[in-house]
C-alpha cells in the first residue's frame, strides 16, 4: 500500500514541479517578448515600426509584458523552492520509505499547495497559454526552417522548432495532468477543513 501511495505521490509531485517550471518559462517568454520590442526600438529596427498614434499604447503593452513576466517568474521561483525541497528528499531517499516519512512529505506538499493555492490556480491557464505560445513559435520556426518562410532550409530555425515544440507540448500535457491532481488535492484540503470545523464544533458543544 505504501509503495503504491509513494508512486502516486511522486507522479503528483513531478506534475507540481513541471507546471511551476513551465510557468517560469511562460514568464520568461513574456519578458523576452517585451525586451525584444524595447531593443528593437532602441536600435530603430523597421520590423517594429508603428504609427505615432499607437506608439505609446504599444510601448505600454510591452512594458506591462516585462513587468508581469518578471513578477510571475519571481512568484513561480518562490513556489518552486518549496516543491524542490520535498522532491529532492524523495529522490535522494534510498531503500524503503517508512509510512511516517511518506506522510510527512504528503503533508508538507499539501501545506505548500494550500499556502499558494490561489497562485497555483492561475498557473493552470497560464501554463496552457504559455504552451500554446511555444507551439505557435515552434510551428513558425519549423516553417521557416524547412524553407516555407524566408526561403531555404535553416538549421538554426529547425533546432529552435524542436525546442519550442517540445516545451509547448510538455506544457499542455502537464496542464492536463496537473488539473486532475490539483482537483484531488483540493478535495483533500477541503475534507481536512471540514474535519477541523466538525472537531471545533464538537469541542465547543462540550
Amino acid at each position: 500500500m505504501t509503495e503504491n501511495t509513494l508512486t502516486q505521490f511522486k507522479k503528483e509531485l513531478d506534475s507540481f514541479f513541471l507546471i511551476v517550471s513551465m510557468n517560469m518559462a511562460a514568464g520568461a517568454l513574456a519578458m523576452a517578448f517585451g525586451l525584444q520590442y524595447l531593443v528593437a526600438r532602441i536600435l530603430d529596427l523597421s520590423v517594429w515600426q508603428v504609427s505615432d498614434t499607437f506608439r505609446i499604447p504599444v510601448a505600454v503593452f510591452f512594458l506591462v509584458c516585462i513587468g508581469l513576466g518578471f513578477g510571475w517568474v519571481l512568484s513561480s521561483a518562490r513556489i518552486l523552492r518549496g516543491v524542490k525541497s520535498v522532491r529532492r528528499e524523495s529522490r535522494l531517499r534510498t531503500g524503503p520509505v517508512p509510512a511516517e516519512t511518506l506522510t510527512c512529505w504528503i503533508v508538507r506538499t499539501l501545506a505548500h499547495y494550500r499556502e499558494n493555492r490561489q497562485t497555483v490556480r492561475w498557473m493552470v491557464p497560464v501554463s496552457a497559454l504559455g504552451g500554446c505560445a511555444f507551439l505557435v513559435l515552434g510551428t513558425s520556426n519549423l516553417l521557416q526552417g524547412i524553407g516555407l518562410i524566408g526561403g531555404g532550409i535553416q538549421a538554426f530555425a529547425l533546432v529552435a522548432a524542436v525546442i519550442n515544440l517540445t516545451i509547448g507540448t510538455a506544457s499542455v500535457l502537464c496542464t492536463l495532468y496537473f488539473r486532475r491532481y490539483s482537483a484531488s488535492w483540493d478535495e483533500r484540503i477541503d475534507g481536512a477543513a471540514r474535519s477541523e470545523n466538525a472537531l471545533r464544533c464538537a469541542l465547543e458543544q462540550r
